[in-house]
């Protein structure tokens, strides 16, 4: 065990000066490390910083802590390099090693053993299993400051609009809800304060990052309900999208060769949902490092189903049956991993639905949605399961659905591609082809829908817009052909038939 580097209190003047000689070299030898963490104050400087010579505070050292000044400068190093390994923010047992100064890793090891009775890289381990643990089940803090009233008319409202957010926000299984009782004091590192007003009919919110005091989201919402889902059940939505972008952007500052398996995962999330093709190859790159390290990590597992099964649907690659079979395979070991996880539900059964398994991935979808109500992708997946059973109708109103309760951004663009799709289906074409162009208005990186967008304008006898979204389409995909897109798309083979028809007219090649 480590030595307690406090002091004794001996009795007289003597014992007390010396006891206050060696506090001001501790103090000095903290302030130093804390300063420079590689370089270990000498024993002159430490000796001036106590106000006596050398031989005077080495006397001291051995008489109230029976170690040298050297020794204790050593054990404070030992604890600070311990404090570091112990917080996972390091790549490895060596990077700890000479970032506190010790410039010989086998004894540092064997001093490391000595004094803490384990080795440095069991430290390591368990703090980052540690960390694993906690991103996977404690959830992100929240503390909900009471809603002010804008009036004293509103006074009311804002205690009930209060306590409906707490409500929401408990239900949710990915974030903790803090009790902001007296006296306590949450721990503020990774805190989000929620905090807003109450004015007539609505409420104004503002998400705070606890520790740097920043702004992360604003919002507006009407206390009303909107499609199926409470002005409270919105917010949480909102919020939770924040959260990821968040994480979402720390891993991206995270240096690769630094980042844990849950960083990996995080950074790989949002490229495997891009839905091009640059970005998902980057997805599955992260995802076979993450699963390399932990084959037992589902969420990697479920987000490797998707984007291989994505790949095959989209004409990324052209061994279509091969990735298919690749991300079933990834599904069948997710879901052993973790049955009732919704982060794994919900991707599994969008690769199922796309290779086919319309029953298995609606059952999916449908158990997903009973553990957490409010996922766009799980809503918009029932709608998409829909086209491609070739049910237009049951489709349009799952992605109606879908677009009334999570209208702006990436959950809105989607929607309404999946709209689109849906009225192809009912040979709405006119309405198909807006729908369609008004998603790649508002995410114009994406190629794909230009499949569904050329054929639809086509039908609809607008030839120049078939032809310019053809153009598009070709400019990222410039090998696909009639051929590539029939034996790729899941799309249910009437309809699929139709969209054929559309693009060879438009003038894609067989």
């Amino acid at each position: 065990m480590p030595l307690a580097l406090t002091q004794p209190a001996p009795s007289g003047a003597s014992g007390q000066g010396g006891q206050a000689c060696v506090a001001r070299a501790l103090k000095a030898v903290k302030s130093a490390l804390a300063g420079d963490s590689a370089t270990a104050p000498s024993l002159s400087y430490l000796a001036e910083a106590a106000g006596v010579s050398p031989r005077t505070l080495q006397r001291h050292f051995a008489r109230l802590l029976g170690l040298s000044p050297h020794a204790a400068v050593q054990q404070l190093r030992l604890a600070a390099a311990r404090q570091t390994l112990r917080s996972g923010e390091v790549a490895s047992v060596l990077e700890a090693t000479l970032r506190h100064g010790f410039e010989h890793p086998g004894r540092f090891s064997i001093a490391y053993s000595r004094t803490f009775g384990e080795a440095p890289s069991a430290t390591l381990r368990a703090a980052r299993t540690c960390a694993a643990s906690a991103a996977s089940t404690s959830g992100t803090p929240i503390l909900l400051r009471v809603l002010e009233p804008g009036t004293p008319g509103d006074a009311v409202c804002a205690r009930r609009s209060t306590d409906d957010l707490a409500i929401a926000l408990g239900h949710a299984r990915d974030l903790v809800l803090l009790s902001p009782s007296p006296g306590a004091v949450p721990d503020v590192r990774h805190t989000l304060r929620l905090e807003g007003r109450v004015e007539a009919d609505s409420v104004t919110l503002s998400v705070v990052q606890a520790a740097r005091g920043v702004v992360v989201l604003t919002l507006r919402e009407r206390l009303e309900p909107r499609m199926g889902l409470s002005w409270a059940d919105r917010v949480v939505s909102a919020l939770r999208a924040a959260i990821a972008e968040e994480q979402i952007e720390q891993a991206r500052r995270m240096p690769r060769h630094r980042a844990n398996i849950e960083m990996l995962v995080h950074r790989a999330r949002p490229a495997a949902l891009s839905q091009e093709p640059v970005l998902v190859g980057m997805a599955l790159d992260l995802l076979d490092e993450a699963l390399l390290r932990d084959p037992s990590h589902a969420r990697a597992q479920a987000l490797a189903a998707w984007s291989r099964a994505l790949g095959a649907n989209h004409c990324f690659t052209r061994d279509s049956e091969g990735e298919r079979a690749r991300a079933l395979e990834h599904g069948r070991r997710a879901l052993a991993l973790a049955p009732d996880d919704p982060e794994v539900l919900t991707p599994v059964a969008g690769a199922l639905s796309m290779a086919n398994h319309l029953d298995e991935a609606e059952g999916l979808i449908a158990r997903s949605l009973t553990l957490d109500p409010d996922q766009p992708e799980a809503l918009r997946r029932l709608g998409f399961i829909q086209n491609f059973r070739g049910d237009g109708r049951r489709a349009a109103a799952a992605f109606r659905r879908a677009l009334g309760a999570y209208p702006a951004g990436y959950n809105g663009a989607m929607a309404l591609i999946g709209l689109g799709i849906a009225r192809f289906i009912l040979g709405d074409y006119a309405r198909s082809a807006r729908a369609l162009a008004r998603a790649l208005d508002q995410q114009p990186s994406r190629a794909w829908p230009n499949r569904f967008l050329a054929a639809a304008a086509m039908h609809a006898g607008a030839h120049e817009e078939a032809w310019r979204s053809l153009a598009a389409l070709r400019r990222s995909f410039p090998d696909l052909t009639l051929g590539w897109c029939e034996q790729s798309d899941a799309l249910h083979p009437e309809a699929m038939g139709r969209v054929l028809e559309g693009l060879a007219r438009a003038g894609l090649p067989r």
